[in-house]
């Protein structure tokens, strides 16, 4: 086991199953309802508490009932939360999520107010051997990389925006969506014959592991000049909300078991394929047990 510490963003989520995706000025009944605490690297830290590793996370949270639930969540998994910033001054982000039932895809609105953080204190025992950033809180996760220099560094690469786009030269695994993959490669989708040209667009950003997920499709890397599918697990998608941050999360938990690359991408996936099946992100993280078994699928 290593001292893991994850740094990004917190939002408590509220997500609504609808049987299709809503239309304008009309009135609808959900099927279902979750509420419950999220965010890329928050969903991270708490797998990776659930599954009984050392873990700390630093974020920014308001003094309000958000900010708690969001701590109370954390903490019963086990994750230290002694080094989150909390600031009477801001607000907690939420976000509602509508769940598309017919496809399992899900759309997110999200507030959130950007605060500068002057004063940063962390305090560690012991320095962290993996950090993994979501490229939320910019300025905290440069404090942090210069504190920890010898740690191996994850990006949660899943949207373009000036954090995944600093860090991602900094990190040893960049790790990103498909979308930040399109926007950052200039292209509209990304089929079969694109993935030389997108892995290598990618290797200009960051010098060292590029891995792309897809979603339903799987995942790609670059090994040796060859490019690597890997395939998805089949699942009956309910809700892909948190499915990003839960491969993430199992990812970074693979690092410290010792996982080849390669297991450690079929982990994640069987662990990321497991939580769509659920309504909620946080709350679908599978048991280990779970991912285990669906590894035995093939």
């Amino acid at each position: 086991m290593k001292k893991i510490l994850c740094v990004g963003h917190s939002a408590f989520d509220i997500t609504y199953l609808l049987k299709e995706f809503p239309k304008e000025n009309k009135k609808y009944k959900a099927e279902d309802r979750t509420m419950v605490s999220g965010g890329p690297a928050g969903n991270a830290a708490y797998l990776l508490g659930k599954y009984g590793e050392e873990v700390s996370y630093i974020t920014v949270l308001g003094k309000d009932f958000y900010g708690e639930r969001i701590i109370e969540d954390l903490e019963s998994v086990g994750v230290d939360t002694k080094n989150i910033i909390r600031d009477e001054k801001y607000v907690t982000p939420c976000s509602l999520i509508i769940a598309n039932g017919s496809t399992g895809s899900r759309t997110i609105i999200n507030y959130r107010e950007e605060k500068e953080i002057l004063d940063l204190d962390i305090k560690y025992k012991n320095s962290p051997e993996i950090i993994l950033y979501d490229g939320h809180e910019l300025d905290i996760a440069l404090a942090v990389n210069k504190l920890f220099p010898s740690a191996c560094l994850v990006l949660d690469a899943g949207s373009y925006k000036e954090g995944t786009l600093v860090l991602g030269k900094l990190v040893d695994y960049f790790i990103c969506s498909e979308d930040f993959a399109m926007e950052y490669c200039k292209i509209d989708k990304i089929e079969e014959k694109d993935f030389e040209y997108v892995l290598d667009k990618l290797k200009e950003l960051n010098k060292n592991t590029v891995i792309v997920t897809l979603g339903e499709r799987g995942a790609i890397r670059k090994r040796e000049d060859k490019v690597i599918k890997y395939e998805a697990f089949k699942a009956n998608a309910i809700d892909t909300t948190g499915a990003g941050d839960i491969f993430h999360g199992a990812f970074v938990y693979g690092l410290s078991k010792g996982f080849t690359i390669d297991e450690n991408i079929r982990f994640a996936s069987a662990c990321s394929a497991l939580s769509v099946e659920k309504l909620g992100g946080r709350n679908s993280i599978p048991e280990l047990e779970e991912v285990y078994k669906k590894l035995e699928e093939k």
